[in-house]
């Protein structure tokens, strides 16, 4: 009696606050979201994110329930016609984890876009993602009225049973289509491709952009599907094989391949298979959330689900474009001599000709190329001290004068097309000195237009990172100074000194609160993947990431709080004095009252539904269990 008195007044003693993460796995339906509860919160994302996030409905369903894609990107970003990438879920009703992981996605990307995150700021800016949280309305908020909650195809009524009629929307697509299933069997195809309205929205917006990835969720299993899943055999090209098996090693999953590969059976008229063959989409279907936990995984389970696929999904966004990987090799200059002809003006450098130099290798190994016209790239680490004479950049058989300051050399390249590389020399002074243990290079893609994306990304030595420029006085992070380097510098001709005019923006996404914010991916190499943990290495970059809390994100300057918020601050703390003493007031009554209170006989209550799910014994015929869902069989 005394706990329950106690846990009651602190209760109502602490101010209510509700984080839009609990509805998701704090849903009225097996802990997850409703459709209603759902699309409540998407609406919130909307008001909440009015630049950001649009919303454009592309089909309807077999009910007539409207079919939605939310569309998230910067205004500025959209009109420059960004990599777009298509995310799904819920194509397989009784699959709510698939559901919860899209919408963590996108709740979580714009709360870190509103706090200033670098990674963030640039997917929004760099990326347009398309969200289709419900591609199958009818048979979620059908499960909703069930307790076996088992309905996966949608609600055409293909058989005598309610249940197991529809269409399995997953197998009405227009490549290797079957109609070799009947009406009541789960993978029935429908009558022909593309004959379900759900299917004809997908392949709508499909046609009418150009997605470079996409990733259908479904659940569950911890696996990662990709084409040819109709197929026997693995058909893919070696180079789009590449590219699979470099976004396999990110999710760290044992179980990756085709469908006879992972599930053990083929699929026909499968959503990757039609995307993939007849749009060219680096499409796949990760099966979210653990084995043991099946379609409806218990409550406990869905958040951390969804936050462990989040740094997987925005890796597959960002694969979309351009994706950094920096080589640098150190060389004598004969050995260069053997192979290159002598590069003009190397005579002219001062103190004499140098006797090294290095190989700079930027590669692209995102699926679009490098936005705008150049990059502007800052290398830090590959000399030493502060050289006050400049070198020479040789880049396609010409040079230009390179100077480094702070040991960090400033430097241009032209754009660098998907899945290539572009290769620079860098021949130092000779009051330089090379230096390549711990170098950090950060590239910034530069409109047509001469304007500056004021987002770098940075590649080192087990880390990838993005940051903004430092352009704050006082602030000492190598990134952002790095970067600030790389837009501030440039390169000009050979005999020249005068650098490269450049224009910065300023970013107009930082926080009120912070001037410059970092997110790092940092190294963790004594530790190794298993299945559905938040560990994961990406090959292609050598960077080995460590999911779950992020590393290196934490504000660097912070201004004083504007007076407005400084005096809200201290009223809210006013406030929670005064309830806290409340509470402990609260406590003593308890206490002084416990003697007086007359124990008395609780009834028990009467079994809920959970318990009607759960104990098998209770066998009570009740209206609400009926599976018939209110339309006429059909043969």
């Amino acid at each position: 009696m005394l706990w329950r008195c106690c846990a009651f007044l602190a209760f109502i003693a602490l101010p209510s606050k509700s984080s839009w993460t609990e509805k998701l796995d704090h849903g009225s339906v097996s802990g997850f979201p409703s459709y209603e509860e759902a699309n409540k919160l998407l609406q919130q994302f909307l008001e909440q994110h009015p630049n950001e996030l649009t919303k454009q409905q592309i089909g309807e369903s077999y009910q007539k329930r409207p079919i939605y894609a939310y569309i998230l990107g910067t205004k500025s970003g959209r009109q420059r016609h960004p990599p777009q990438v298509l995310l799904t879920s819920l194509t397989h009703a009784r699959e709510p984890a698939s559901l919860t992981v899209l919408m963590y996605f996108l709740g979580h990307l714009l709360d870190e876009f509103k706090a200033g995150d670098a990674q963030a700021s640039y997917i929004l800016e760099m990326r347009e993602v398309w969200l289709v949280p419900f591609v199958n309305p009818d048979g979620y908020v059908a499960n909703q009225g069930l307790r076996s909650k088992v309905i996966r195809k949608n609600l055409r009524p293909t058989c005598r049973s309610a249940v197991n009629g529809g269409v399995d929307i997953n197998r009405n697509f227009g490549v290797h289509w079957s109609g070799g299933f009947n009406g009541c069997n789960e993978e029935h195809g429908g009558t022909q491709p593309f004959s379900e309205p759900e299917t004809r929205a997908l392949q709508k917006i499909c046609e009418e952009n150009s997605f470079k990835t996409a990733m259908n969720f479904h659940a569950f299993g911890s696996m990662l599907t990709h084409p040819y899943n109709w197929a026997n055999t693995d058909l893919l090209p070696a180079d789009d094989k590449a590219v699979y098996k470099e976004i396999a090693k990110v999710f760290g999953w044992k179980k990756f391949g085709t469908a006879i590969q992972t599930v053990g059976y083929t699929a026909t008229g499968e959503s990757d298979d039609w995307m993939y063959s007849k749009r060219h989409i680096i499409s796949m279907s990760p099966e979210v959330g653990p084995e043991y936990g099946g379609f409806w995984p218990p409550s406990s389970e869905i958040a951390g689900i969804d936050s462990r696929n989040f740094e997987r999904t925005s890796y597959v966004v960002l694969k979309a474009g351009m994706e950094l990987k920096v080589e640098a090799v150190r060389q004598s200059l004969g050995e260069f001599l053997q192979r290159e002809s002598r590069p003009p003006g190397l005579e002219n450098l001062a103190g004499g000709i140098p006797d090294k130099l290095f190989q700079l290798r930027i590669d692209n190994l995102g699926l679009s190329p490098s936005s705008g016209q150049v990059l502007r790239v800052g290398v830090h680490g590959a000399v030493k001290g502060t050289p006050g004479d400049p070198g020479l950049l040789l880049q396609d058989g010409k040079t230009t004068q390179l100077a480094a300051n702070d040991g960090t050399v400033s430097l241009q390249v032209n754009s660098i097309d998907k899945r290539s590389s572009k290769t620079v020399w860098i021949i130092p002074a000779r009051s330089w000195e090379i230096e390549l243990g711990a170098m950090t290079v950060c590239v910034s893609e530069v409109d047509s237009d001469s304007s500056i994306r004021a987002i770098c990304h940075c590649s080192a030595s087990g880390r990838e990172s993005f940051a903004f420029p430092d352009a704050t006085a006082g602030l000492d992070r190598l990134d952002s100074r790095i970067c600030a380097a790389a837009l501030h510098g440039g390169v000009s001709p050979a005999g020249s000194t005068a650098p490269l005019a450049t224009t910065i923006k300023e970013a107009p996404h930082t926080s009120p609160t912070t001037s410059l914010q970092l997110d790092s991916r940092t190294s963790a190499t004594t530790m190794s993947p298993t299945a559905d943990q938040p560990f994961f290495q990406i090959a292609s970059s050598g960077t080995t990431l460590l999911l779950g809390e992020k590393h290196g994100k934490q504000s660097l300057i912070k201004s004083p709080l504007p007076k407005g918020e400084a005096e809200s601050q201290a009223v809210f703390a006013t406030w929670l004095l005064l309830a806290l003493g409340a509470t402990f007031v609260g406590m003593f009554a308890c206490l002084f009252m416990q003697s007086f209170v007359v124990p008395r006989a609780v009834a028990r209550r009467a079994p809920s539904a959970v318990d009607y799910e759960r104990i098998p014994g209770l066998q009570v015929s009740r209206a609400e269990d009926s599976d018939d869902l209110g339309f006429s069989p059909q043969a």
